[in-house]
């Protein structure tokens, strides 16, 4: 497997996790869904920094060409 599809692949592993993840959190308690884990993020400026952080970082690697 070249390194663009083993790339694929692992984008798309994680997305499926993170998509189990969210249905568990909705349907039984646990983890937190992602909207409220967001929220408690954005409370703090840590957790804004962290944030603006990740939306660079997803911006930077996938979306600038």
């Amino acid at each position: 497997m070249g390194g663009t599809a083993a790339g694929i692949v692992g984008v798309l592993v994680l997305l499926l996790a993170g998509l189990a993840l969210e249905v568990c959190a909705r349907v039984r308690p646990g983890p937190a869904p992602a909207a409220q884990a967001l929220t408690a993020a954005m409370r703090t400026s840590a957790g804004r920094t962290t944030v603006l952080i990740a939306w660079l970082w997803l911006g930077v690697h996938f979306l600038a060409r």
